[in-house]
């Protein structure tokens, strides 16, 4: 699912703000825990799925997915295009979800609704040298800034790393022999994110944090609760040099003019 060309492999940069483990700027944030979205014709066949996967967020979260009523300003789009991709949070107007080929998979698609829900992925960590061991003698030089470390400065770490995260690559993420890019500290492979069934109790403790729902657990769901207090530290933009560039910047558009 991951695209060399994009940060972290599906994540379209679109206001050039990096942390992890979820947004740092409470603007990235859906107002109330409410995403309006709308299943392009293209996907209509997964409408099932996606819907289901919805309510994995439904069920254990406040994130409330509704549909598009054609007044909403902030929107997503969930549509077929080419390959995996999503912003991370309400970057504004209507923004793209991209479920292409290699993406039909109810963990994929709950791992893109995690990216909009304001989520980063979990190997990016600045602690997460403790947990994986990375072999980038297994990756092309050009990719290796999708394995780049954030500094502890970058992070609002909520819990633990998570092995069991949706928002957590699999062990063979951007090989370029088959062999293994990151595995735990123990030896054991990281499952694929489409091996998932979705949500882990550390992924859903994050986004009650993240969004301030009321229940701490968020084991049976909850009402969004007042107001975020989300730090608002700017961080720098992605390097231009860095292999998703500028294509990132205009993936969605080009991905409207082919369809």
């Amino acid at each position: 699912m991951e695209n060399p060309r994009l940060f972290e492999g599906d994540i379209l940069n679109g206001s050039g703000n990096l942390s992890y483990n979820a947004l740092a700027n409470d603007g990235g944030l859906w107002p109330n825990g409410r995403i309006p979205y709308v299943i392009d014709y293209s996907l209509q066949s997964l409408s099932s799925m996606i819907q289901s996967a919805m309510q994995q967020y439904h069920q254990k979260t406040c994130i409330r997915f509704v549909p598009y009523d054609g007044t909403q300003r902030n929107y997503v789009k969930i549509f077929n295009g080419q390959g995996c991709y999503a912003n991370v949070g309400m970057v504004g107007g209507e923004q793209p979800l991209s479920l292409g080929q290699g993406c039909h998979y109810p963990g994929t698609v709950v791992h893109e609704l995690g990216h909009v829900v304001g989520f980063y992925h979990e190997h990016t960590r600045s602690d997460r040298d403790q947990y994986i061991d990375l072999y980038l003698e297994n990756v092309d030089a050009q990719y290796y800034p999708q394995f780049e470390k954030l500094q502890p400065y970058d992070n609002r770490l909520y819990n633990k790393f998570d092995y069991n995260s949706v928002m957590l690559y699999g062990s063979k993420s951007f090989s370029n022999n088959g062999q293994y890019t990151m595995m735990s500290k123990s030896g054991g492979i990281l499952n694929e994110v489409h091996d998932k069934g979705g949500l882990s109790p550390a992924d859903v403790e994050r986004v009650q944090k993240l969004y301030k729902c009321s229940g701490s657990s968020g084991a049976n769901g909850g009402d969004f609760g007042g107001q975020n207090q989300i730090p608002t530290t700017q961080y720098p933009p992605v390097p231009p040099n860095w292999p998703w560039g500028e294509w990132a910047q205009n993936e969605s558009q080009k991905d409207k003019q082919s369809s």
